[in-house]
């Protein structure tokens, strides 16, 4: 798996993600999400993977633990390796945002993949960012490599904070 033109591909994707919502008049959350695993499913097909994900119809099926994921089988149909997994959470207001982004975050925290993306939404992106990452730090079973992509859009700054992270 070419990881780093991947990566690449994924980071700059969200770093345009207002100006492509804006040009593609996006105005639900819904229409963000269609339109995120659109983009990642057509990606992951560039790669020769299996896509599940649910609201693309590119996909192969559903999604299945996770928003959306990659899968990759071996020759006999065996699976072998999932290269990405992501969560999106957009909430539903203010109230409990963290509580519901932290709950899909943890999905990602145990998850053996290459490249785990966490897309969500709220005030303080950086600062929830961060908290995020503490869980990383926290979880016995990570290791060495883990590798992370944040996605936030920003109420309060109407644009998307994105950080790629890798546990040291």
């Amino acid at each position: 798996m070419p990881n780093d033109t991947i990566q690449s591909e994924i980071f700059n994707y969200f770093e345009q993600l207002v100006t492509i919502a804006k040009n593609q008049e996006w105005k639900k959350d819904s229409q963000w999400t269609i339109g995120i695993n659109e983009y990642l499913a057509d990606l992951g097909h560039k790669y020769g993977y299996i896509v599940h994900a649910s609201q693309c119809k590119s996909a192969r099926a559903s999604e299945w633990l996770y928003d959306h994921h990659w899968r990759e089988y071996s020759g006999d149909n065996i699976l072998i390796r999932m290269p990405l997994v992501m969560e999106i959470e957009w909430g539903f207001g203010k109230a409990g945002m963290f509580e519901k982004i932290r709950h899909d975050f943890l999905k990602l925290v145990q998850a053996r993949a290459d490249l785990r993306v966490m897309v969500f939404q709220g005030n303080g992106i950086d600062n929830m960012t961060d908290s995020l990452i503490q869980y990383t730090k926290h979880f016995t079973q990570s290791q060495t490599g883990d590798k992370y992509i944040f996605a936030g859009y920003g109420w309060d700054t109407k644009q998307m904070h994105c950080r790629l992270w890798s546990r040291p």
